[in-house]
């Protein structure tokens, strides 16, 4: 398998989320009970040529990933209530994709993180499988 970043770019946001629509998205995040950490970044997949989208990566804790689309419509009812009408945000779960958690943490753009200590754990276990 190829290095996820011949496949997509993960940068910073070239747009950043107005500030008071950035608070909700923020402060919704952090009372999800199912969210460990999140990153929101620009993801390019030259492929498309479309140009870079902005993207949520929510990592959950473990006992969310027993019921996955309950956790899914959770997050995802957070981001469409703190987002104006017409503004979209892709959300993916990390958790399914965990190969793509180094380059998403080298961003550098962490949103949120109530959970700490899963955070952590996640990057350890990223780390271990190198």
């Amino acid at each position: 398998m190829a290095a996820p970043d011949q496949h997509l770019r993960i940068t910073p946001p070239a747009r950043p989320l107005d500030d008071e629509v950035e608070d909700r998205l923020r402060d919704g995040l952090e009372a999800c009970p199912d969210v460990a950490f999140a990153h929101l970044v620009d993801v390019d997949v030259p492929e498309q040529g479309q140009g870079p989208g902005a993207v949520l990566f929510v990592w959950l804790v473990p006992a969310a990933m027993r019921s996955l689309r309950a956790a899914l419509n959770l997050v995802s009812d957070t981001v469409a209530r703190a987002l104006p009408k017409d503004l979209f945000l892709d959300v993916v779960i990390l958790n399914s994709a965990p190969e793509l958690l180094p380059e998403v943490e080298r961003a550098g753009c962490l949103f949120v993180e109530p959970n700490p200590v899963e955070r952590r754990r996640a990057l350890a276990a990223a780390e271990d499988d190198r």
